[in-house]
C-alpha cells in the first residue's frame, strides 16, 4: 500500500465465521477453512502491502464432548496460527439442551444473535472489517448485528452459501430453512453493506432461480485453491506403496476410487450398482465419513457391494492422505463424484494437483459446480448419475483410454486449475471489492 506522509496505515480485519476446520476437520467446510488460514499465511505480506494491517479472526460455535470429530491438538494448532495474524478465535455458545444439533434453526438464531455483541465489541478497534460469513447457521448474522445503523468504522459483510434447501432437501424443500434462507439472502440490497458470494456460475445462477431477490450485489469469491500447500506435493512412490498396502488396497489391480460423506446427497448408492459391469476389471476403494455415529448409510454401501460382489476396499473414517496417495498412483484410474448436487466440489481441483503427473481421470455427476469445472471429454468426464448404464458406459471409456490421451485429459485439468482456481489470484480480488487499494476511494461495490 502507498504510504501518505503523516497519515497512519488503516488497520483492517477479517471475521471468518465457520463451523469446521478449527477444532475438526471432516468435511468441505474444514476445507475453506483451511485454505483461508493458509492463503492469508501466503499472502499477508502482500495484503498487508496494499492495505495495510490486517488481523484474522476465526469465529466458531463452541464445541463440546459430542461435536464431530473434536480434536483438541489440532485446535491449538490453529489458535496458534490464528494468533500469528494477529487474531483471535472466538467461540460462540447456542446450544440450549446438550443433545441440541448445529443443523436445528435454534442453534442458527443463537449463533447470530451471540455473535453479534462479538462483532460488536472486535470490529470497534480496525478502520475496516469484512466479516465473511459461512453458511445457513451464520446466514443472519447482517441482522443481528444491526444492518441499518451507522457506525463510525467500516464493516462489510459477505455472505457465502455452500448449499440451500433445495439442494439439501432436493425432493422437497423445507419450508422453515428457505424462509430462513430468503430473509438472510434479501439482507444484500444497494443501500447495505452486505453482499453474497459469487463462488461459481452454476450457484448464483440456482440463488438467482430460487429467491426473490430484488438487487442483490455479488461479490467475487471464486471457490479456489492454494497452488503451494504441501499437501499437492508429488509424494515419493516408495511412500504410496506403504500408503495403499496400510489400507489394504492391493496393488496389482486398476483402482477406481470414490470419497466423501456418507450421505445420500453424496450418490455413492447410484455408483456402486453401475461398477457391476466392470467388476473384474477394477478394485473400487470406497471412502466414507459418516456424520457422528450415523453409520446406516455404510451399511447400505456394505450390502450393495456384496449384492453386486464388487471388489472393494471401504475405508470408513475421514483421511485426506489416502486420496492424495491414490491420485497419485499410476494404476488408479478413475475418481467418481457421484453427487446429486454439489455447489462447488473441491475434490476435481485436488484431483488434478495431485494426478498432474500420474494418476486418474474425473468422472463427475452433470450437476451443480461440476459444469462450471470440468469440460467433459477434455478436462474429465460428466454422466447422469440417475443412469446406471450411463455411468457404466463412461466407467468403460475412460477405462478404455489410452496412456496418452489420458495424460492429455490429465494435463488439461492441472492448467484449468492452475488458470482459475488459484487462491493466491481470487483472494485478492475479492479484498479488492470491499477495500479499495487507495484509502478513501470508493470500493467498487458502490457502499
Amino acid at each position: 500500500m502507498r504510504q501518505i506522509p503523516g497519515l497512519v496505515p488503516m488497520r483492517n480485519a477479517i471475521f471468518y465465521l465457520t463451523y469446521n476446520g478449527l477444532y475438526n476437520f471432516t468435511n468441505g467446510i474444514g476445507t475453506q477453512t483451511q485454505l483461508l488460514i493458509s492463503g492469508i499465511e501466503a499472502l499477508h505480506e502482500m495484503l498487508v502491502r496494499r492495505h495495510g494491517p490486517i488481523d484474522v479472526h476465526v469465529i466458531c460455535p463452541s464445541p463440546d464432548a459430542g461435536t464431530w470429530g473434536y480434536d483438541e491438538a489440532f485446535f491449538q494448532r490453529q489458535r496458534a496460527r490464528i494468533e500469528g495474524l494477529g487474531g483471535h478465535v472466538h467461540l460462540v455458545p447456542f446450544k440450549q439442551e446438550p443433545d441440541q444439533d448445529l443443523w436445528e434453526m435454534r442453534s442458527w438464531q443463537a449463533l447470530c444473535r451471540n455473535v453479534a455483541p462479538i462483532l460488536h465489541a472486535q470490529t470497534t478497534a480496525y478502520d475496516r472489517s469484512l466479516v465473511i460469513c459461512i453458511d445457513q447457521p451464520w446466514l443472519q448474522t447482517p441482522y443481528a448485528f444491526g444492518l441499518e445503523q451507522k457506525f463510525q468504522h467500516h464493516v462489510d459483510m459477505l455472505l457465502v452459501l455452500y448449499s440451500t434447501t433445495f439442494i439439501r432437501h432436493w425432493e422437497a424443500a423445507d419450508a422453515a430453512e428457505l424462509a430462513w434462507e430468503q430473509l438472510g439472502l434479501e439482507a444484500s440490497k444497494p443501500d447495505r453493506r452486505v453482499a453474497l458470494a459469487d463462488i461459481c456460475p452454476s450457484f448464483t445462477a440456482h440463488l438467482k432461480m430460487h429467491f426473490r431477490l430484488s438487487a442483490p450485489q455479488f461479490a467475487p469469491y471464486t471457490s479456489s485453491v492454494l497452488l503451494s500447500d504441501p499437501a499437492y506435493a508429488m509424494q515419493d512412490e516408495t511412500i504410496i506403496r506403504t500408503r495403499l498396502q496400510t489400507y489394504g488396497i492391493p496393488l496389482d489391480a486398476d483402482v477406481v476410487l470414490a470419497f466423501g460423506r456418507a450421505a445420500p446427497i453424496k450418490g455413492f448408492e447410484h455408483l456402486i450398482p453401475a461398477l457391476g459391469p466392470v467388476r473384474d476389471r477394477v478394485h473400487f476403494v470406497l471412502i466414507s465419513v459418516p456424520y457422528i455415529n450415523d453409520d446406516s448409510q455404510q451399511r447400505l454401501y456394505d450390502q450393495l457391494l456384496q449384492q453386486y460382489r464388487i471388489r472393494a476396499t471401504h475405508i470408513k473414517a475421514f483421511t485426506r492422505e489416502l486420496p492424495a496417495a491414490l491420485c497419485q498412483w499410476p494404476r488408479t484410474k478413475i475418481v467418481v463424484v457421484p453427487s446429486r448436487h454439489e455447489t462447488f466440489s473441491n475434490i476435481p481441483l485436488e484431483v488434478a494437483l495431485w494426478a498432474r503427473q500420474k494418476g486418474p481421470v474425473i468422472v463427475a455427476s452433470n450437476a451443480g459446480g461440476f459444469v462450471d469445472q470440468i469440460e467433459p471429454g477434455k478436462t474429465g468426464f460428466l454422466v447422469d448419475i440417475s443412469s446406471s448404464q450411463h455411468i457404466t458406459q463412461t466407467l468403460r471409456q475412460v477405462l478404455d483410454l489410452s496412456p496418452e490421451v489420458q495424460a492429455t485429459i490429465r494435463h488439461r485439468a492441472y492448467q484449468r486449475v492452475v488458470e482459475n482456481y488459484d487462491f493466491v489470484q481470487n483472494f485478492p480480488a475479492t479484498l479488492r471489492w470491499f477495500w479499495p487499494t487507495e484509502p478513501g476511494r470508493k470500493g467498487e461495490h458502490g457502499l
